[in-house]
């Protein structure tokens, strides 16, 4: 699947995507990606602390295109 971010709740949902096709928890893919659960957990609510929609819509308004693909 490709799809195309355009907010940080879509970051957040491809996130998510990659780690259940990964087969792993939270917990799981936390800490193979050196983060922490609840950092995880915030970034596939759409809600993490260390970016903002702001940082999206300015990628967006800049022309620059966020990409994913998962299988």
């Amino acid at each position: 699947m490709i799809g195309e971010v355009h907010t940080l709740t879509d970051l957040g949902s491809a996130v998510r995507r990659a780690r259940v096709a990964a087969g792993m928890t939270q917990d799981e893919f936390a800490a193979a990606l050196g983060t922490t659960q609840r950092y995880l957990s915030e970034l596939e609510r759409g809600r993490p602390k260390l970016l903002d929609d702001r940082l999206v819509e300015l990628l967006v308004r800049s022309g620059v295109r966020l990409l994913y693909e998962s299988d």
